[in-house]
């Protein structure tokens, strides 16, 4: 075939292939446009109005993360059919254990699914969620429904920190930012991360989020969700009070591992019982002194600077150190013993109010005043077996609390000799020889 005959036909050879072309065109195009169509998601830049903050700033770390994280959830909803107390004990403090928190990460769901709520969760380190952790959390928050995460407590979170991880809920995300914001117990309300730093916090055993929202059979007995308070802004205390809280949760427990530890002692204790209760007094002291000595200290509520000195002079008496507890009790303590149930800047005055009636007698307060104070003014002299003493250092607290039948009891053994014994700390600590 010549050379113009070829030139001829080419022009139908190409025609021939235009139309499988242009379909394969088609449907490359049409499959871009679905990918794309199914993969974008439009920005989204929103904060939730209304969720309440429960934490640092009223001194609920005395609470466990997943517990305040739940009574966030419930009280956005405005549901209070359950009580904090209620919640701190469905959801008790697992501090000193390593890991997941997955036993409470357990029982909230089944929590909320019990009190007539719909919930999702999901491990964010999956490998499918690899690239999309805000993004599985954008889509509630768009909805006005929070959502709570298990991470790690801080970027600076070390090894040896009790708290590792912890409970926070996610209430605002801004992608134009790259900004998510969150309700922290610790660390302060609207509390604001950059994307990366708030991915990183993520770890193995700390990687869950999850929501939960009322159905509707709830939704028609609830009022409308949130309120309409403006969001108090972050103040700058709220860091220091983190670690402030943190030292004194850290003395918190040890203090009551000492006691606990001498309370299943039911003879005279071993050498080696001795010497685990002192040690474990003394760690307690050195938190606290990490607390008082903390620059932020005297920026926190009078009741928590009063409960510290006070918790940390009755540890210093628990380990013979009794003049030195005095000193405290009675200079440093009595003066301030007046106005606790007043706030500073950004507190509000809430402390556990447990069914426990040990733990009411320690805390109660009256008139802005704690009588307890005069109990461990009375318990130096009695350690020293100086009970006249102990009996007029004790009067005062029945001008706060008359009636109280334990105060009265300890009252008749200290004014009747037959009925006087040694507090068990007493043997707990070395017995009487160890008193200074």
């Amino acid at each position: 075939m010549d050379q113009e005959s070829q030139r001829q036909e080419l022009p139908g050879r190409l025609a021939a292939f235009k139309v499988p072309l242009l379909f394969l065109l088609v449907i490359l195009i049409g499959a871009a446009g679905f990918y794309f169509y199914t993969s974008y998601e439009s920005p989204v830049n929103h904060l939730i109005e209304g969720v309440p903050y429960y934490g640092v700033y009223n001194l609920y770390p005395d609470y466990t993360t997943a517990a305040i994280s739940v009574a966030t959830i419930l009280r956005y909803y405005n549901d209070e059919r359950v009580s904090f107390s209620a919640l701190k004990n469905e959801f008790p403090d697992l501090r000193h254990r390593d890991g997941d928190d997955s036993s409470n990460f357990q029982k909230a769901l089944k929590f909320f699914e019990a009190q007539g709520y719909s919930t999702f969760s999901i491990k964010l380190l999956d490998d499918k969620y690899k690239n999309r952790k805000i993004n599985e959390i954008k889509k509630y928050i768009k909805k006005d429904i929070p959502v709570i995460v298990i991470q790690q407590k801080r970027l600076d979170t070390k090894e040896s920190d009790i708290e590792k991880s912890g409970w926070r809920v996610v209430i605002g995300v801004f992608d134009d930012k790259k900004e998510v914001i969150v309700h922290d117990a610790s660390l302060g309300n609207n509390y604001v991360f950059s994307y990366a730093d708030f991915e990183k916090l993520f770890f193995p055993g700390a990687s869950r989020m999850f929501v939960a929202w009322p159905k509707d059979d709830l939704v028609q007995n609830l009022p409308k969700p949130g309120n309409t308070l403006p969001y108090q802004k972050t103040l700058p205390v709220a860091e220091k009070a983190y670690d402030i809280i943190g030292a004194a949760g850290r003395a918190r427990a040890a203090a009551a591992a000492a006691d606990a530890l001498c309370r299943s002692i039911s003879g005279d204790p071993t050498a080696e019982q001795i010497s685990e209760y002192l040690r474990l007094q003394k760690e307690s002291i050195g938190y606290r002194d990490e607390v008082i000595n903390n620059p932020g200290f005297e920026l926190m509520p009078p009741l928590f600077q009063f409960r510290n000195k006070m918790w940390g002079a009755k540890s210093l008496m628990r380990i013979g150190e009794v003049s030195r507890a005095r000193d405290v009790f009675v200079n440093e303590l009595v003066p301030a013993n007046k106005d606790l149930d007043k706030t500073t800047e950004g507190f509000e005055f809430v402390y556990d109010t447990s069914d426990d009636e040990e733990l009411i007698r320690f805390e109660k307060l009256i008139n802005g005043q704690m009588p307890y104070l005069y109990e461990m003014i009375m318990r130096t002299y009695q350690f020293e077996g100086r009970y006249e003493e102990a009996i007029d250092a004790y009067m005062p607290y029945f001008k706060l609390d008359p009636d109280n039948e334990y105060a009265l009891g300890l009252l008749a053994e200290l004014r009747d000799p037959k009925l006087r014994k040694i507090p068990r700390y007493v043997k707990c600590m070395g017995g009487k020889s160890m008193i200074k």
